[in-house]
């Protein structure tokens, strides 16, 4: 059994894990964190999902004003979930403290699975500039092999041997956890954990706490004024939670999260440049950086069950969106460029 520590105000249960394998997909649950526009990438995830074949709950952790297109879903009669599909449910649930929502990744998916949904067999946390196009049962059946993640593009390829790991090993040290060997540097856009591999997410949330109390600035998402080696806050101790864990790793390459041309991603991350409906792409076109497949993928699912736009808007950003592609292929730079 876990020591359950000090808490960060997410109140979590203390159930132990259970370690059933999926018996039903409709005990499956998706969740991701939200705030203000962010929201607009909940809504085509969502539409992905759906698209993918997914059934069972998305819950959603945020921070403000609920979105306006949530007043176009029928409510269940559960307060605070709505009905997306017959077989999806849209739940909100209100994220507390300072801490910045990023940094509460391990704490909600660990609160998913003791409190919020505590009969679910399978947790995926996405960020809400992902997208999946490809089958929702695919990666469920991931899910059973190991916790799933992929490659970040930085780091890639990480030896075992990198300085950076000498702190996480300290921090894993802290809570009485040894570390194994990792090779390689995970993005924490993408989590999936069956719950036979539930005790991952408590040690991540564990570890974030530890970090807290080494005086790290949580309130922020990076910090590249403190330790390099926690720099990217959650997304570091998530790579520590692999050292320090026995767990198996499920583990995609960078290219499925679209980073690279001409192959086969499978939840495309909208990473760089402004976010998709923020992004202005003809002044980005001019500049030499037209949209690419990620963001264009994102356009694909801003039509479904979910509708954040009007029909007026959405036609303006399409055809804004034809036009850099137009424009691109004349004139197109390299990030090395920059």
């Amino acid at each position: 059994m876990l020591d359950q520590g000090a808490r960060q105000g997410l109140n979590e249960g203390t159930d132990a894990a259970g370690s059933d394998l999926p018996a039903s997909i409709d005990q499956h649950v998706v969740c991701t964190i939200a705030e203000g526009t962010y929201f607009l990438g909940v809504a085509a995830l969502a539409n992905s999902l759906v698209s993918a074949g997914f059934k069972g709950s998305i819950v959603v952790g945020y921070r403000g004003s609920s979105p306006e297109w949530l007043e176009r879903l029928t409510k269940d009669s559960t307060p605070d979930v709505y009905v997306v599909t017959p077989e999806v449910r849209l739940q909100l649930i209100k994220i507390l403290g300072p801490w910045h929502l990023a940094n509460h990744k391990a704490h909600f998916i660990k609160k998913i699975f003791h409190e919020i949904v505590p009969n679910t067999d399978l947790v995926y946390f996405f960020d809400t500039d992902i997208v999946i196009t490809h089958a929702w049962s695919t990666f469920a059946g991931w899910a059973r092999n190991g916790v799933v993640v992929a490659l970040d593009v930085a780091d890639t390829y990480m030896s075992p041997h990198h300085i950076y790991r000498r702190a996480w090993q300290a921090l894993a040290a802290k809570i009485d956890r040894k570390c194994r060997d990792f090779t390689g540097y995970v993005n924490s856009g993408c989590v999936g954990i069956d719950r036979q591999f539930a005790e991952f997410a408590e040690v991540w949330a564990l570890l974030m706490e530890e970090l807290a109390r080494e005086g790290a600035d949580m309130n922020k998402m990076k910090n590249w004024t403190g330790r390099l080696e926690f720099a990217r806050m959650d997304q570091d101790v998530l790579n520590a939670t692999i050292m320090a864990t026995e767990t198996p790793i499920a583990l995609l390459g960078a290219e499925a999260m679209g980073w690279f041309p001409g192959t086969g991603d499978i939840m495309p991350h909208a990473m760089y440049h402004t976010k998709p409906w923020a992004r202005n792409y003809i002044l980005d076109a001019l500049r030499g950086f037209p949209p690419d497949r990620i963001h264009r993928t994102y356009w694909r699912f801003a039509e479904g069950p979910i509708r954040p736009f009007g029909e007026l808007e959405l036609k303006r950003k399409k055809t804004a969106l034809k036009v850099a592609r137009i424009i691109g292929c004349f004139h197109k730079r390299s990030f090395r460029d920059v």
